[in-house]
């Protein structure tokens, strides 16, 4: 049985009108997240300046978290370009900003008293999203053009 579409040109334009709507929703996202990381980028500065006076373990702890988070929003607006750019977003950006989000609920974790389950279960979600990375860079098809 073979489905056929009662109205082809409304389904049509409906879906262009879909999706310019959700390139332009991704496109004032990317501008929220420039921004993001403009404030993003002070905060680490300021933080620097007024923890001079804390001791060094301190003042890396913030630095460390601060950075970690905006590789986060650095990676995020890798994934909207992408998509914007190819229409489609690649399993490996995905896959690379959960890494990268995940990173900093390690370091989050390892200034904190960390439990054991916690820890286990980051470790587990890391080594299962590595595996996954592994696996997407490796069976990935490959893109004929780009020779």
């Amino acid at each position: 049985m073979k489905l056929i579409a009662k109205y082809p040109k409304f389904f049509a334009s409906l879906s262009v009108y879909f999706s310019t709507v959700i390139r332009f929703l991704l496109n004032i996202l990317l501008i929220v997240i420039v921004i993001a990381l403009g404030i993003g980028v002070f905060k680490s500065g300021a933080d620097l300046l007024t923890s001079l006076h804390k001791p060094l373990e301190t003042l890396l702890q913030k630095m460390l978290l601060d950075i970690v988070f905006i590789v986060a929003l650095v990676e995020i607006a890798i994934t909207i370009l992408g998509y914007l750019k190819d229409g489609s977003v690649h399993v490996r950006y995905i896959v690379d900003t959960i890494l990268i989000i995940m990173l900093n609920e390690v370091v989050s974790i390892w200034f904190k008293d960390p439990s054991f389950e916690k820890s286990g279960s980051i470790a587990l979600i890391i080594a299962t999203l590595a595996a996954v990375r592994i696996t997407v860079v490796k069976y990935a098809p490959t893109d004929k053009t780009e020779t």
